[in-house]
């Protein structure tokens, strides 16, 4: 299992976690039946037993393959760059709580486009605000709906 893989499993886990967490503010049941927080908590539950499932099978698998020689510097070194793009859209997410949704999304795409795809900053520059265009006459001009 690669690295980049370990660290979106690590994720998923985090994030059923904290997606249970959050459904226990809803009632399971109510009067008619399933209540709102009944298809939250099972899938919450569903997704951190499978994650867990496939983190210890790896651990498993990695142990008896080569022992005790884990490498964890080299995962660790490996896991950088998939953390620091979760990093970005988790902070570009919360950005769009104050209003703009097009400067953060612009920003996350510069930063794909240069580090991932290793566009020119100009290159980067020019087809990202195109795309953005696009986005706003789709959702602005042709759907009105406000994007700002």
């Amino acid at each position: 299992m690669r690295t980049s893989e370990l660290v979106l499993i690590v994720f998923t886990i985090v994030f059923s976690a904290f997606l249970g967490y959050q459904s226990l503010e809803f009632n399971y049941f109510s009067n008619q039946g399933f209540g709102p927080g009944f298809v939250p908590l099972n899938f919450a539950l569903v997704t951190l037993s499978l994650g867990v499932l496939i983190f210890l099978k790896f651990g498993k698998g990695r142990a008896q393959v080569d022992g005790d020689t884990f490498q964890v510097k080299e995962h660790l070194k490996a896991a950088i760059p998939p953390i620091f793009a979760v990093m970005l859209l988790i902070v570009a997410i919360y950005l769009m709580h104050f209003g703009s949704v097009i400067a953060p999304l612009f920003v996350v795409m510069m930063v794909i486009s240069k580090t991932l795809l290793e566009h020119s900053l100009i290159r980067a520059f020019v087809m990202n605000l195109i795309t953005l265009g696009a986005i706003f006459a789709i959702f602005n001009l042709w759907l009105g709906i406000p994007v700002t």
